[in-house]
C-alpha cells in the first residue's frame, strides 16, 4: 500500500498554489500567475478610483496598480504591518498582460492542493462574495479560499473612475 507522502502526491492536482494570509484568513492563487513577492512600499494615490484600488507603485521601473484584497472583498482595509507585502500577479485580459500588486499580510506557502479536498463554492455563508471564490479546499486542517483571480482582478472593474 502507499505511505502518506505517496498518497499526497497521487491526490495532488498538479497545480501549485501560492498560499497567503490576509486578516488571518488563508487564501490561494495559482502560482503561475504570481510573478514575484516584494516588500510593501509607498503607494501613490490616484484620485477617483474605487476604494480597493489604493493607487500605484513603482516595481523595477514599471507602474503597477495596487489592490487591497480585503477592501475588494468588502471586509475592511488591510492594516499595513511589518510583514505586509505585495504579490505581483499577471493577468491576461483583452489580449494584454497586466501586472497588478495585491496587498497581503503574510506569505504562507507554495504547495499543491489535494484534489479530493476541493469543494465547489458554497452558494451562501462565506465572508466574501461567492463570485470571488473559485473553490474551497482543505490544507493542513485549514480552510483555503482559492481566489477567482479573473473576477477579482477584472480590469474593466478596477479601472472604473468614480464621479
Amino acid at each position: 500500500m502507499y505511505d502518506e507522502q505517496e498518497e499526497e502526491l497521487i491526490n495532488n492536482t498538479g497545480e501549485q498554489y501560492f498560499l497567503f494570509l490576509s486578516n488571518n484568513d488563508l487564501y490561494a492563487l495559482p502560482v503561475l500567475i504570481v510573478r514575484e513577492i516584494v516588500e510593501y512600499q509607498d503607494i501613490t494615490k490616484v484620485p477617483k478610483l474605487n476604494s480597493y484600488v489604493k493607487g500605484v507603485t513603482n516595481i523595477r521601473g514599471n507602474i503597477v496598480a495596487v489592490i487591497d484584497l480585503l477592501d475588494r472583498f468588502e471586509l475592511q482595509e488591510t492594516e499595513v504591518l511589518d510583514r505586509t507585502s505585495f504579490a505581483i500577479v499577471q493577468v491576461n485580459q483583452n489580449s494584454k498582460v497586466h501586472d497588478i500588486a495585491i496587498m497581503i499580510d503574510e506569505i504562507y506557502e507554495v504547495d499543491g492542493l489535494d484534489e479530493n479536498s476541493l469543494c465547489d463554492t458554497p452558494l451562501f455563508g462565506t465572508k466574501i462574495n461567492t463570485k470571488f471564490i473559485k473553490n474551497i479546499a482543505k490544507y493542513n486542517d485549514k480552510e483555503v479560499c482559492i481566489i477567482n483571480h479573473e473576477e477579482v482582478l477584472k480590469i474593466s472593474e478596477l479601472s472604473v473612475i468614480k464621479d
